[in-house]
């Protein structure tokens, strides 16, 4: 015998609780499989680590002052076209994408937005260690860093400067670059963790 007032497995009240209390997660990630945020977090911190680790390990002492030009100038082109490549393919994959898929991971990107600065900072050592004079105050791996990242920053204090004609070349590669390329990856970026979030879109 069932006591009055007693829930019942008909019983609506019940039901609703059930259904609010199984509902998916929504595109903010806040369900059970979602991926917390401290953990990206420490992802992307480690990846910038590693990142800066290996910049400073790689080799860029003992070029031929002739062979060092051409090796340092294309290969930085190179460097350049591939990562070009990549953020592109990367950026059409999100943006086809729905925001709460969890195939396509955001760390790729942040990955090849650390790779930039290391690349254009290594090729610009590297051309000045060739040919002495190109850049007025690289002598460093920290002097190239630091000048790459006035550049991308548009924030140069006149401390070092790009003086032969190869060097301002190559620096307003890294401009274009940082105009079409970099621009477009924050943007798209920008817009699908806002959608990941539910936010309105600008």
């Amino acid at each position: 015998m069932t006591e009055p007032g007693a829930g019942t497995d008909d019983d609506p009240g019940r039901e609703d609780a059930d259904d609010e209390g199984s509902e998916p997660a929504t595109a903010g990630g806040t369900g059970a499989g979602a991926e917390p945020p401290a953990l990206r977090v420490r992802r992307a911190v480690v990846l910038l680590v590693a990142v800066l680790v290996a910049y400073y390990a790689a080799p860029v002492d003992g070029l031929p002052s002739g062979g060092g030009i051409v090796v340092s100038a294309i290969g930085l082109l190179a460097a350049v076209a591939v990562l070009a490549a990549a953020i592109v393919r990367q950026v059409q994959r999100l943006a086809r994408s729905d925001p709460g898929e969890t195939s396509v991971r955001l760390d790729s990107l942040v990955f090849l937005v650390y790779l930039v600065v290391p690349v254009f900072a290594l090729g610009y050592l590297a051309l000045e260690q060739a040919d002495e004079g190109q850049f007025a105050g690289i002598e460093t791996k920290t002097d190239a860093l630091y000048y790459t990242m006035s550049t991308l920053a548009t924030v140069g204090f006149g401390d070092v400067v790009a003086e032969g004609q190869l060097a301002r070349a190559l620096v307003t590669v890294q401009i274009a670059f940082n105009l079409v390329f970099v621009a477009m990856l924050a943007s798209v970026l920008t817009t699908h963790l806002r959608a990941r979030r539910g936010l309105p879109r600008d």
